[in-house]
């Protein structure tokens, strides 16, 4: 994969990052009185996109807490820029890897 190419990437899953964050607090009101799940996008770095997966809230602030971390459907991983670190119910967890895919993670972590 080339650095331009990488960059696209980072920043597709970026954005897809920060859409979860920005709806996170309406799933946490839905999960509160559903099924104790938010529903997120895949944050992979695939711009069209659009698939859906239901995280337990506890598992989605634990991924949150490491920039480095994104939600994603199995499937979707990229195997030379990210690592799967783990697996849940419909999705993965997988961690950047590279110093291009690791700078923009760092650089657009919404909780940073």
């Amino acid at each position: 994969m080339t650095e331009r190419h990488e960059v696209e990437v980072g920043k597709t899953e970026a954005l897809f990052r920060e859409v979860n964050e920005r709806i996170e607090d309406l799933n946490r009101g839905l999960a509160s009185v559903s099924d104790g799940r938010m529903h997120v996008v895949c944050e992979c770095g695939k711009p069209e996109c659009a698939e859906q997966v239901a995280v337990p809230v506890a598992n989605y602030e634990q991924i949150r807490s490491d920039p480095m971390e994104f939600i994603v459907i199995p499937g979707h991983e990229i195997p030379s820029t990210e690592t799967v670190v783990a697996k849940g119910d419909g999705y993965l967890v997988v961690r950047k890897e590279g110093d291009v895919p690791e700078e923009i993670a760092e650089a657009t972590d919404p909780r940073r």
